[in-house]
């Protein structure tokens, strides 16, 4: 693993060259930072924008593993977390305020399909810290939803992409809603914009970048 976060680390550190400022540090180009969206990228790595509703920042694909139930990409910040998304879902994360340590589903549809029906079900188990709460069992509905307006999107508009909304029994106790928004990309739709509350303190939106439907 330690050798895919080297590649990362370079990978934003060539990026921090050439035609962006000098005084724009690996810190300021990778970390929590106001400016993600200036940045000039080197556009031989891929990198995903994570939010918070105070602020963003940059993480680089570190790897791609390809798995029966469907690939899982890892994504590293410079400040050491670890975002694991399985095509386009939360997977595990790790250095966030609330980590899902493990994330498995079960019965979980394909998007292609979830978008032609009106609403699907299916179960989700997740670990999480800080507390040990182990195999925390959800039952999730994926409905279509319109564009929605409250969305942490960048340099997108909403309308251009389709949209899922996943609720659980937890939403009853303050926990929003997940929602996505995708584009169909190679002859199938895969994620843009993506987002999660881990906890009812604590929500996440990550989105592909640079900025494209």
């Amino acid at each position: 693993m330690f050798k895919y976060l080297i590649t990362a680390l370079l990978a934003v550190s060539v990026a921090g060259c050439g035609q962006t400022p000098l005084t724009r540090t690996l810190g300021d180009a990778f970390g929590w930072t106001t400016d993600v969206d200036s940045l000039n990228l080197n556009p031989n790595y891929a990198y995903l924008r994570v939010s918070t509703p105070e602020r963003a920042l940059l993480m680089v694909l570190g790897y791609e593993d390809t798995l029966p139930d469907g690939p899982v990409q890892t994504w590293y910040s410079q400040a050491g977390q670890v975002l694991q998304l399985r095509d386009g879902r939360l997977h595990a994360t790790k250095g966030f305020p609330v980590d899902w340590t493990s994330v498995r589903y079960q019965d979980l549809p394909s998007w292609d399909g979830a978008t032609r029906r009106p609403r699907t079900r299916f179960i989700r188990y997740r670990d999480e810290m800080p507390g040990y709460r182990i195999g925390v069992f959800d039952a999730v509905t994926l409905r279509t939803i319109a564009p929605p307006a409250d969305a942490r999107l960048s340099g997108i508009d909403p309308s251009q992409l389709r949209w899922l909304e996943e609720t659980t029994d937890t939403a009853l106790k303050g926990m929003p809603s997940a929602r996505y928004g995708l584009s169909e990309r190679d002859g199938r739709l895969s994620v843009v914009y993506g987002e999660q509350c881990l906890s009812a303190q604590f929500c996440m939106a990550w989105q592909t970048w640079p900025a494209k439907p």
